[in-house]
């Protein structure tokens, strides 16, 4: 189903690409995850549904808004682009007289990531390359400092993962590679078109 229906469905507007004027070596482009990666997730994967998801880098929020209307969980996307936040927070308005009965928090937070307080029920935490390596280390530690003060299950799911997000994670004493998941009919044109799951080790 085109993209563009699937927001219609949800009444947000989160279809297409955005390059900014300005380019900077730690924040990418604007591009929506595609909602038949995520179905393709959530058939392959069971994801933890015992706490809060989390996307960094939300964009317009297509990943909170198709998960929270999916799942009904609490879910909050992170932007620190105002334009992008402005739009998601639109959307939100949009997409709450949609749908005012469906249970589950969800919200924005226009912040960087890295200074982004993480809620001590946070179960999933979700990245489509928003930013360079640098801010990601930054980000993964807060969330190993909020896991150790309160202990629980919990997974970071990447999408189209780069190599040096991967590595990072391979080699983390917190994390362990749970699922590696290759959407197969988009990896006819793109090989790179996978998820990887990584588990939290409790210590």
């Amino acid at each position: 189903m085109e993209e563009r229906e699937l927001d219609r469905r949800l009444h947000i507007q989160t279809a297409g690409m955005r390059e900014w004027s300005f380019q900077s070596a730690h924040y990418n482009r604007y591009e929506a995850t595609p909602y038949d990666a995520m179905d393709f997730l959530f058939a392959q994967h069971e994801i933890i549904t015992s706490g809060s998801w989390i996307d960094f880098g939300c964009g317009k929020g297509r990943v909170p808004f198709y998960v929270h209307n999916l799942y009904s969980l609490d879910v909050v996307g992170i932007e620190m682009n105002s334009v992008l936040y402005q739009d998601a927070m639109n959307n939100l308005m949009d997409y709450r007289q949609a749908f005012p009965k469906k249970k589950g928090a969800l919200s924005f937070e226009c912040c960087l990531a890295e200074r982004y307080r993480i809620p001590t029920d946070a179960s999933t935490f979700y990245f489509f390359n928003p930013f360079s390596l640098d801010i990601f280390r930054s980000v993964i530690r807060n969330i190993v400092l909020t896991l150790e003060d309160a202990e629980r299950n919990a997974e970071i799911i990447l999408y189209y993962p780069t190599t040096y997000y991967e590595q990072f994670l391979n080699e983390h004493p917190s994390f362990e590679k749970n699922a590696e998941i290759p959407i197969t009919h988009l990896q006819l044109h793109d090989p790179h078109e996978r998820f990887l799951v990584y588990t939290y080790i409790k210590p």
